[in-house]
């Protein structure tokens, strides 16, 4: 969701230094696209704060929303801090802008931010290039998985960080990946780390044998891995942005959160919601029957494949 916004800043700065600094798992996103000259990663609040101030940056564009996110620049001194007055953090900033209502796309949320600088925002989608090295990565997961890369590939990701209620039932995606299989396409299980148990129910649930991968793979490894597929099929998660910002057609389910704020932007795609009294909640339990997600079947999600590929699927 970053990207927009570094791709605007460069654009209207293009003889300035322009650095991220990112989690661990992100940084390698931000290096392969290219617009930062530099990457800094994550340390712990002083150990942060003590590289910022040694780089001695003069402009600091603060893009989560945390009070915490603040505190690093503040310590090390950065003469322009610039974000939106969120989370009690005002003081901390130079410029603070009150957030707007944000009812458009998350992507939109910091073109006033940029405005107020003069920067014209940047309204093309998140693009992350696949790196030689990255897709040398996913060929060898792939290869150790018994998957060869030039089948017709369908790759479903099952996982979420939010929580389970964003997740759509494991023994459905098992039962999409019978479906898919029977239309010519080679299904296999994509999770994060973490996900083991999630992506051993899928497994479990189909009748034919899923392989599951993924948790050796960086993000852009992952992004990488999600290119050499012909349609993705996931939650409202980081694989589903990965695989959208590689071009890859997409199916998302989305039930407790709004895909008008985070869907599927930049490739082929279509969203499976089912909007019921509570929808969209943004809760990570529910306190009702899961609705929204348990009336989306794998005959549903079936069909939004074949409206991407075609009902031939592999062809």
């Amino acid at each position: 969701m970053a990207l927009p916004v570094l791709r605007a800043i460069r654009r209207a700065h293009p003889l300035d230094g322009l650095a991220v600094l990112a989690r661990r798992g992100a940084a390698p996103l931000f290096r392969a696209e290219g617009s930062a000259d530099s990457v800094v990663e994550r340390s712990g609040l002083f150990g942060d704060a003590r590289r910022l101030r040694s780089r001695r940056f003069v402009e600091a564009w603060l893009l989560p929303n945390s009070f915490r996110s603040a505190v690093a620049p503040w310590l090390a001194g950065i003469p322009e801090r610039i974000g939106y007055d969120t989370d009690q953090r005002g003081a901390l900033l130079t410029l603070a802008l009150r957030p707007g209502l944000r009812t458009e796309h998350q992507l939109r949320d910091y073109d006033a931010l940029l405005r107020s600088r003069g920067i014209e925002p940047d309204l093309e989608p998140p693009r992350l290039p696949v790196t030689a090295k990255a897709l040398d990565r996913a060929a060898s997961s792939l290869e150790a998985a018994g998957v060869d890369r030039d089948e017709p590939l369908a790759f479903l990701a099952p996982g979420a960080a939010f929580g389970w209620t964003k997740r759509w039932p494991p023994e459905r995606y098992g039962a999409l990946g019978d479906m898919l299989n029977a239309r010519g396409l080679r299904c296999a299980v994509v999770i994060g780390p973490g996900e083991e148990a999630l992506g051993a129910e899928v497994a479990t649930a189909a009748r034919v044998r899923l392989p599951v991968l993924g948790t050796d793979l960086d993000p852009l490894e992952l992004a990488a891995l999600f290119s050499c597929a012909r349609v993705v099929v996931a939650n409202d998660s980081g694989p589903m942005h990965l695989a959208s910002a590689v071009g890859v057609p997409v199916v998302a389910f989305f039930g407790p959160t709004d895909p008008g704020r985070t869907g599927p932007t930049g490739s082929p795609s279509r969203v499976l919601d089912r909007y019921v009294f509570c929808s969209p909640c943004f809760l990570k339990q529910c306190p009702y029957g899961h609705e929204c997600m348990m009336e989306i079947t794998p005959e549903d999600a079936l069909k939004a494949v074949e409206e991407l590929l075609g009902p031939t699927l592999s062809s």
